[in-house]
């Protein structure tokens, strides 16, 4: 394990026993609790005294830190023991009769990467919940690999123009080359080697690897509020991974030491709204799906 030269994390997991039962494990449920979506319930309650900060997009200190078939396939590779799961019939445009390709997205849509905290308390730097680690790929490079792989569905003779919506909370990324959208959408490009933590979408065609927790910033102990939109082409038939890695097993809290507030951040309109997320959590949300 390479450490930062600017702020070091402790790579022991130490948390106190009683807080394994209060963090829940690592989500990859899709959708919204509140409209009657199925999804997994992760850090929804709060546990702090302190009072919750509403922000919109916020900037670190600088130097700081889910043919035109309908069935769609899913297979989560993080946990082998899953079974794989399929969707044999579409949802359909009850004006026109035509199906919505927005289904062909599947699990993509309404997919969130979790990351909560051991400690709910902790506002600097946390152990995350060991429990993410239950069906975890072994990767002698990553403490922490976890994937979900959906094919994607629609017609293989066409590439989609799919747009996506990020909204959540991470610690920053950054890196050398590649190209930048939207700021924190990251098209290829080498990472930096360090502890900081990569949330990102491997698409097999047209092949491209993107990373949606960008930052300029170079890294500290702090965590920032995204939300924007952003389009990525993806054929008919292939295969999406959402991945998360950890070099370590220490991950930047919320707010973070190095974030300039002291009360914990919420990401507005998505659970567990109003209440804080303790750790670090992004939901994607298709918005459309389209043929070039």
């Amino acid at each position: 394990m390479m450490l930062r030269d600017d702020a070091p994390r402790s790579r022991s997991i130490h948390p106190p026993a009683m807080t394994f039962a209060c963090v829940v494990a690592l989500a990859v449920g899709c959708g919204d609790p509140s409209n009657g979506d199925a999804t997994t319930d992760v850090g929804t309650g709060s546990t702090s005294g302190t009072s919750p900060t509403t922000a919109p997009e916020t900037t670190a200190p600088v130097g700081t830190e889910s043919s035109g078939a309908p069935s769609t396939t899913v297979t989560d590779t993080a946990d082998p023991t899953t079974d794989t799961a399929s969707t044999d019939t579409g949802s359909v445009d009850s004006s026109t009769g035509a199906e919505d390709p927005v289904e062909y997205a599947g699990a993509m849509n309404g997919y969130r990467w979790e990351l909560p905290c051991a400690d709910p308390s902790a506002r600097d730097t946390c152990p995350w919940d060991p429990a993410v680690l239950e069906g975890a790929i072994e990767d002698p490079a990553y403490t922490l690999h976890r994937e979900l792989q959906v094919a994607f569905g629609g017609d293989p003779a066409t590439v989609y123009d799919v747009t996506i919506r990020i909204r959540g909370l991470a610690e920053p990324k950054n890196f050398t080359d590649g190209e930048v959208q939207q700021e924190h959408f990251q098209i290829g490009g080498t990472p930096t080697v360090d502890d900081y933590n990569i949330y990102g979408i491997d698409v097999t065609d047209p092949a491209q690897s993107y990373t949606v927790n960008r930052h300029e910033t170079p890294h500290n102990h702090f965590v920032f509020v995204m939300d924007y939109t952003v389009t990525i082409p993806i054929r008919g038939g292939a295969t999406v991974t959402m991945k998360m890695l950890d070099p370590n097993d220490v991950a930047i809290a919320n707010p973070g030491g190095a974030s300039g507030s002291a009360d914990p951040y919420v990401v507005p309109e998505i659970p567990p709204f109003p209440d804080p997320f303790y750790g670090q959590f992004i939901q994607m949300d298709v918005v459309s799906v389209a043929a070039q």
